[in-house]
């Protein structure tokens, strides 16, 4: 296989899964690891990726919006969504925190198959707005709390030590949380400090902790730990994710993994 084939395919790995692993593309381009060490390095140079041991990382782009977040792999944070509703029961009191797929998960308690008579903890305000009916007027189904704390524009959040604080005065029957990355070693993790810290406030002060991952969550490295494997109740991902060379550890090491279909 000709250099830029092996390098564009690469490119195609990371878009899909958030990583690659030098032993898989060994084994799927049948060239020498020293081969793909120099690919890797060469594309590294020209800032398309980041090595780490054993592979490779896409460059996080800090500046990537919110409203082009939450429309990237949108069909599979719906199914996401959809089958974490399954889960859940009306009367339960949930913490959601701000991200693409908590938005998508609000939407989808929104709609016309959601829960109702459910308070919904948030940090988020686009969760909140999500939840409130039409012009503004108070939700007949939901009580929507908005956590206090610092503003945030991208996502439009609430944040710093007065949120984590105002975590603590509530009790949730379930933390719906999303991750950076996930892994069964680590477990759930943020690349953000700020929100590694809010998730882990809303784990500590549930009953059970829900974690919706996409794809290109599997595996992928982040610096704040805020929920070991031992503490998270339910994963839900999606399809793609079972083709990650970590998944099956996932499922061995976690109580439950489910596939949203």
């Amino acid at each position: 296989m000709w250099q830029e084939e092996r390098q564009q395919k690469i490119r195609e790995h990371l878009t899909a899964f958030g990583q690659v692993s030098i032993d898989r593309i060994v084994e799927n381009f049948g060239v020498s690891r020293e081969t793909i060490r120099r690919d890797l390095m060469e594309m590294e140079q020209a800032g398309e990726l980041r090595r780490v041991r054993g592979g490779a990382v896409p460059i996080i782009r800090e500046n990537s919006s919110f409203q082009v977040r939450h429309t990237q792999r949108l069909q599979e944070k719906r199914a996401i969504a959809a089958t974490a509703l399954q889960f859940l029961q009306s009367g339960m009191t949930l913490f959601m925190d701000a991200g693409s797929t908590t938005s998508v998960m609000s939407e989808t308690l929104a709609g016309p198959n959601g829960l109702t008579d459910l308070t919904i903890i948030t940090n988020s305000i686009d969760v909140a707005r999500n939840l409130t009916d039409p012009a503004g007027e108070p939700s007949r189904r939901f009580r929507v709390i908005i956590l206090g704390g610092e503003f945030r524009q991208d996502p439009m959040e609430m944040s710093g030590p007065v949120t984590i604080n105002d975590i603590h005065r509530y009790q949730a029957d379930v933390a719906i949380v999303v991750p950076w990355g996930v892994d069964p070693t680590r477990g759930a993790s943020d690349y953000h400090l700020s929100g590694a810290e809010i998730a882990r406030a809303m784990v500590q002060n549930a009953s059970q902790t829900m974690i919706l991952a996409d794809h290109s969550k599997i595996g992928a490295p982040a610096r704040s730990v805020f929920c070991p494997p031992a503490d998270i109740d339910t994963l839900i991902t999606d399809a793609k994710a079972s083709e990650h060379p970590i998944f099956d550890a996932l499922r061995t090491t976690l109580p439950n993994v489910v596939i949203a279909s």
